[in-house]
């Protein structure tokens, strides 16, 4: 199984948060983004992912190494000048065994079942796409879908190709496998994946099968959904079948003063610090090494790991960085 990560955004609509970290690594209760498509491809059997970096991709690389200790093997795809989706792809495509790709973008939290979408890719298309019913799928830029699961219309693009039955409108996910073909459309210069191999491939008549995402899906392109996906999982770590480690909770290395209130729910990392007097929750996420000082008060927020809350201060609805607080 070929896998790829999408990872060398910008991260701009994160403002503050992207300049310190990009968003494959802004951590989610505890772990950056990527892991989870990283452990989801794992447990799909998945041996090796090529991971593509430009926006402090020093970061990425030094926070996930080669892989090993993450259970999958990685490549990184560098990227001199941003390439875009479909630019990324056809770059990093050398790297690549023969057969189709899994791609997925490494901001994304889902309760994924990429064994299933890899099996359903299998029944012969172009492309398998994995989306999701939304209430304004417009807003992202719908994908139509008739009754047989064939997508008929993509943006303002139309099959040739009849629908059959009602065609439901749905908003992609990122995460979709491609099959070689697809990938011929491409070249390694800026380019997007969706109108520069998608929309050519729909004209002219090419099958692109759909499946749906039933289940939990976050992703973090903005301070307000990066904490709402954080708070979503600390209210519900059931809403994904398997996490790359516990979501809620206190570390065993974890010191918490004798004083210290903790409110569920409310996940302490390994190392995190919560002082005499402190109150931590609910809906609070404190990050490996990260420290809650006396008398602090911590609610609705993620604290990053080596981050401080002063003091006697009160945060709420925030996310405290190693450099600022940042309301959210």
């Amino acid at each position: 199984m070929n896998v790829m990560l999408l990872a060398a955004g910008r991260s701009t609509r994160l403002g503050a948060l992207g300049l310190t970290l990009p968003k494959p690594l802004v951590p989610i209760c505890g772990y950056p983004a990527i892991r989870f498509g990283l452990h989801a491809a794992a447990r799909a059997g998945a041996t090796r992912a090529v991971i593509n970096v430009f926006h402090r991709g020093d970061l990425v690389r030094t926070a996930l190494g080669d892989g090993r200790a993450l259970g999958i093997a990685i490549d990184y795809s560098v990227e001199e000048e941003l390439l875009g989706t479909g630019g990324g792809l056809a770059y990093a495509r050398g790297l690549f065994a023969p057969g189709p790709v899994l791609v997925m973008n490494a901001k994304v939290v889902a309760d994924l079942d990429l064994s299933a979408l890899f099996a359903a890719h299998e029944a012969g298309a172009a492309a398998t796409m994995l989306l999701r019913d939304d209430p304004e799928p417009e807003r992202w830029g719908a994908i139509g879908v008739d009754a047989r699961g064939r997508v008929v219309s993509i943006l303002d693009a139309r099959s040739p190709r009849a629908p059959e039955g009602v065609v439901t409108p749905r908003m992609f996910t990122g995460v979709h496998v491609l099959a070689p073909a697809l990938l011929d459309r491409l070249q390694p210069v800026f380019c997007d994946v969706i109108r520069d191999a998608y929309l050519p491939a729909l004209l002219a008549g090419e099958t692109i099968r759909a499946v749906t995402l039933d289940g939990y899906f976050a992703e973090h392109s903005t301070p307000a959904r990066y904490l709402a996906g954080n708070l979503a999982l600390l209210r519900a770590p059931g809403l994904l079948r398997d996490p790359p480690g516990p979501l809620v909770g206190t570390d065993p290395t974890a010191e918490i003063a004798p004083s210290a209130q903790i409110i569920a729910p409310a996940r302490i990392d390994a190392g995190g610090v919560v002082e005499s007097g402190a109150t931590v929750g609910p809906d609070v996420v404190v990050g490996a090494g990260a420290r809650v000082a006396a008398g602090a008060k911590a609610r609705r927020s993620v604290i990053w790991p080596g981050a401080t809350v002063p003091p006697g201060s009160d945060l709420s609805d925030a996310v405290a960085t190693p450099a600022e607080i940042v309301q959210v």
